[in-house]
């Protein structure tokens, strides 16, 4: 019986491929949804990490955006009047250069502001982990109230994936 049941395990193995889960953020984990031993599809809740740290750095730039929009917006009307001036012949080329750069600084700042608030948006959705593949939670390595940091200790579990 140990024979077949070890023959069984090797032709197991050889058909299957190890996953490792990991974390590329940081933070408390709120919530491990899996044991050992559990079978999990494609795309099931794994663990769930709190992303309070982030949701404030979302709140935060959102805050900033909002009030970069309006100078931009500011600057904006008054560089498309001084643009104006300028092709009229009333206003120096310096003049109108350094205009130009002030509205050119402010588009930037507000690019800037708009692509990090993308990355955070990106971190709160990396927080929830799901399952890769179909198959079986070999072991895990973090428990419900543990602080994991994504680049030191990334590994959350290891699944066996079934074919």
């Amino acid at each position: 019986m140990k024979l077949l049941f070890l023959s069984l395990f090797l032709f197991l193995m050889a058909f299957s491929q190890e996953v490792r889960v990991s974390a590329i953020v940081q933070g408390r984990v709120e919530r491990v949804y899996v044991k050992e031993g559990q079978r999990v599809n494609k795309g099931d809740l794994l663990v769930s990490i709190d992303p309070v740290l982030y949701k404030t750095q979302r709140d935060s730039l959102k805050a900033q955006l909002s009030a970069q929009k309006i100078a931009l917006e500011k600057v904006e009307r008054d560089f498309k009047r001084y643009e104006e001036l300028f092709n009229r012949g009333l206003l120096s080329r310096s003049e109108y250069e350094d205009w130009k750069s002030k509205y050119e600084r402010e588009l930037y700042q507000h690019e800037s502001i708009r692509a990090q608030l993308e990355r955070v948006e990106k971190l709160i959705e990396y927080c929830t982990l799901r399952s890769p593949i179909k198959g079986v939670v070999k072991r895990l390595f973090v428990r419900e109230d543990i602080f994991i940091n994504g680049t030191q200790n990334p590994e959350v579990l290891l699944l066996l994936e079934e074919k």
